[in-house]
């Protein structure tokens, strides 16, 4: 995982709790801390976070994904406006994650391991998005879904019931989205 998932992460804890939570965190993670951007970290070591989040606060792992994928929506509109246009709505944005952002990931960072996406774009209101990863982080998907929502000021209503934590193949996230 890339390291600017860390940074972001620390950015998160620091801002909303402090310096003190972000040193008990990686303590209690058995981890240093030291974390740069364009580094690649093990999947173990997000999850030592994860975990260790968790322990300390009682709020369910997934659940602390989910609002970390929330907060980490803006921290990449700021760094990336590029792949913002005007006019775009959430569902237009959202089409362009693995058709336009990833691929340009691809070629900054050939060794990121980005989940794949596929879309069933079968209504206006409506979008399906297909994720496949083997790291099963769709609550980061739905998260950063909740923060470009927030970002478009687009109401909508998300359904996750087919899941890999389910055993299914893959995650269908479907959005329906107000008009």
């Amino acid at each position: 995982m890339k390291g600017i998932v860390f940074t972001l992460l620390n950015d998160m804890v620091e801002e909303k709790f402090g310096l003190e939570a972000w040193d008990a965190l990686i303590t209690k993670a058995g981890s240093d801390g030291m974390y740069l951007s364009t580094e690649t970290y093990t999947d173990e070591e997000l999850m030592k976070l994860v975990g260790a989040a968790s322990e300390m606060t009682g709020i369910p792992a997934n659940d602390l994904v989910k609002a970390f994928g929330t907060y980490m929506f803006p921290q990449f509109y700021a760094k990336y406006p590029v792949f913002f246009k005007e006019g775009m709505t959430l569902k237009s944005f959202l089409l362009t994650v693995d058709r336009v952002i990833h691929v340009e990931v691809r070629k900054l960072y050939p060794d990121a391991a980005l989940p794949d996406f596929e879309y069933e774009d079968e209504d206006d209101n409506a979008l399906t998005m297909v994720y496949s990863s083997p790291r099963k982080m769709c609550a980061l998907a739905e998260g950063l879904i909740a923060g470009a929502a927030e970002h478009f000021s687009t109401e909508y209503s998300l359904k996750h019931d087919k899941c890999m934590h389910k055993g299914d193949s893959c995650c269908h996230l479907e959005m329906v989205f107000a008009s």
